[in-house]
């Protein structure tokens, strides 16, 4: 689910998933667009800056001021909210964006850890994506009452595939601006680019399910090997799936062992993982079949793709080690719904290894639900 969030809701960001987002912002710049804002916004623009300063990852602020004194007050509600005053750097229009300017720009980012940039009202998105260029920002949100494109909102919308409507779709906002604003920032190697409402803007940055649409060009995940460093992840990222009622409770050891041999989906720019997957086949080696378990993907990277880029993976593992199928087992609709779109077949628990059932809880598996796909030729 990824409507707009009710302004009514109380500004709580559940901590997992807060981390999840610092780690992977930590060290690296965000640009934020912002109309001038009122003070509900600036309270949410402080949790942000709170969030980012904690782990390091400078905000740059641009501001569009409709009065002299916007940037200041700006400053003084932020200071209050923060605890500590953001730099100001006036004159960075994209008209003055030459090299003494911006070498201004770095320096002021590493002296605060947030900076103010006030501009001309309706230049906030332009500005915005020439800035999150010039300072190789790993994200640039632009910020819209409207918030994020379509209704409800899409998660996500790569600018690779402009026939996917994103363009009719924006393009009235912001004066025309808009879209061109975060077609430029993804052309000239920013990340991604994020589009929601200012006082959305900590919901959308630091949770699972988001409240606008993301930005990208091209894919925004890649598949890798899991690492031993990645081990701490892939423990939260399966206790998640525990606590969602989507994956069975596993001891340390199995999860480790899991982890051993398997795959994440890892978000492109850095090396945070979005969701994990294995393929156990030790029990089943007699049948040369493997079984898909342990598939879990944050949900907002569920929209991404996460979940087909792990089983893609893993039916080309399967096959280059010779297996004639594999199958999974879910308790989940959902996860039922996504085997099925990927060419699975639902067969009854006969149709699966015996080895499967030894000391299988009787409870869980009067309500598992069986899925099967041959690999290569298969049966």
């Amino acid at each position: 689910m990824n409507d707009q969030a009710d302004p009514a809701m109380p500004a709580f960001v559940p901590l997992p998933e807060r981390s999840f987002y610092e780690q992977e912002f930590a060290g690296s710049a965000i640009v934020v667009s912002l109309a001038e804002p009122d003070r509900g916004v600036v309270d949410e623009v402080g949790r942000v800056a709170t969030s980012l300063a904690r782990v390091g990852a400078p905000l740059v602020l641009v501001v569009g001021t409709g009065s002299p004194d916007g940037a200041s007050r700006l400053v003084e509600l932020l200071t209050a909210v923060v605890g500590r005053p953001p730099a100001v750097l006036a004159g960075v229009g994209s008209s003055a964006l030459d090299v003494d300017r911006l070498a201004d720009l770095w320096l002021a980012v590493h002296a605060s850890p947030s900076v103010v940039v006030p501009v001309p009202a309706g230049q906030e998105a332009v500005v915005a994506a020439d800035l999150a260029t010039a300072v190789r920002a790993i994200k640039v949100v632009f910020t819209d009452p409207a918030g994020g494109w379509g209704d409800p909102p899409r998660s996500f919308a790569d600018v690779t595939e402009p026939a996917s409507g994103y363009r009719e779709g924006l393009a009235d906002r912001q004066g025309g601006l808009l879209v061109p604003s975060v077609e430029r920032a993804l052309a000239g190697g920013v990340v991604n680019a994020n589009l929601c409402r200012a006082r959305d803007l900590d919901r959308e940055l630091f949770t699972f399910d988001g409240t606008g649409t993301l930005f990208t060009r091209g894919g925004y995940l890649r598949l890798d090997r899991l690492r031993v460093d990645d081990l701490p992840a892939v423990e939260a990222l399966f206790d998640q799936g525990v606590q969602a009622g989507v994956l069975k409770p596993r001891s340390r050891h199995e999860v480790a062992r899991l982890a051993v041999t398997g795959l994440g989906a890892r978000v492109n720019g850095g090396d945070h993982l979005a969701g994990v997957v294995s393929l156990e086949r030790e029990p089943y080696r007699a049948e040369s079949v493997g079984e898909v378990v342990s598939l879990y993907a944050v949900s907002r990277f569920s929209a991404a793709g996460a979940g087909g880029l792990l089983v893609d993976g893993l039916l080309a593992q399967a096959a280059e080690e010779g297996l004639r199928a594999v199958f999974a087992v879910t308790v989940s609709d959902l996860a039922a719904a996504f085997f099925t779109r990927k060419g699975f077949v639902e067969v009854g628990p006969d149709e699966v290894p015996a080895a499967k059932w030894v000391d299988y809880d009787p409870e869980r598996r009067a309500v598992a639900r069986i899925f099967l796909r041959p690999v290569g030729d298969g049966f």
